[in-house]
């Protein structure tokens, strides 16, 4: 099947970006993680706990581990879900490797609060980009998938638990000072990455079944930048769905509210929206 120039593009673009988040993360890692011994978890934090105990080579314990846990997971878990690590799994020790060249280079002079701020900034971005074309990042994220399969619990809570026992076992080896500053790492960099995933919200989804709907109907029709949905439901009540922007949220909200006392609003931050009317 011939791939049209569209599809090309957006191939080489979806691992150009792969590339520079995994560059990223690699660069964090041997600039702030191994010097600090800051251990946030993952087969990069093994490799740390590793390194200061065995001298043992980061990559090549980065690189052994998730393939390791690669291979395990073709055999348990869902291959379509599996191909999304593969890049990852192989390319990140490389990255790690050439960028301990660049960074022995490097001397920093700065508090170990900048640098986990710095660390955590860089890694959000670089985990945020690889999530955002829809890769993984490899290693630990294929043992959650694997005990999830047989363990009914939530990715998230697995990601607690697994990342957990690396990370105390961390504090244990390098103190609980550097605890503190793991978990400094791990909190702005997961905010950071699920903004680069999901967009910054600058939108309101209102979801409404009003008791007065033709006086809330009106109300909006009045409002130039609200466009509104009607839709019905099953037992015949009325529903709108109206997206606006945080600035105009307000004065939505509250105008409802003073028309129809009665009505039923949920609200949600909207990171994107396409196609229907446009609301700017």
């Amino acid at each position: 099947m011939k791939l049209s120039k569209d599809k090309i593009f957006n191939y080489i673009k979806r691992y150009a970006i792969l590339c520079i988040g995994l560059f990223l993360y690699a660069f964090a890692f041997n600039l702030f993680m191994v010097p600090n011994n800051f251990v946030v978890g993952g087969v990069s934090g093994i490799s740390i706990i590793l390194y200061k105990f065995l001298g043992l080579d980061t990559s090549l314990t980065v690189s052994v581990l998730s393939t390791f846990l690669l291979i395990i997971g073709f055999i348990f878990c869902n291959k379509d879900r599996m191909y999304s690590s593969v890049a990852s799994t192989f390319l990140l020790p490389v990255f790690i490797e050439i960028t301990s060249y660049f960074t022995n280079l490097i001397t920093l002079d700065i508090s170990l609060l900048l640098s986990s701020i710095y660390c955590s900034i860089l890694v959000g971005v670089a985990v945020g980009l690889v999530y955002k074309v829809g890769f993984s990042t490899g290693g630990t994220d294929i043992l959650y998938w694997i005990i999830e399969k047989y363990i009914k619990k939530s990715t998230g809570s697995l990601m607690v638990m697994v990342e957990g026992v690396i990370i105390f076992v961390g504090a244990l080896v390098f103190g609980f000072q550097r605890l503190m500053y793991s978990l400094i790492i791990l909190f702005i960099m997961s905010r950071l990455s699920d903004k680069l995933v999901i967009g910054i919200s600058d939108s309101k989804l209102l979801c409404i079944i009003p008791y007065k709907y033709d006086a809330v109907n009106e109300f909006l029709n009045s409002l130039s930048f609200v466009k509104s949905v009607r839709l019905m439901t099953e037992n015949g009540k009325d529903v709108i769905y109206c997206v606006v922007t945080s600035r105009d949220y307000r004065l939505v909200y509250d105008g409802i509210r003073k028309i129809d006392k009665k009505a039923f609003l949920s609200v949600n931050n909207t990171y994107e929206t396409k196609g229907g009317y446009s609301y700017e």
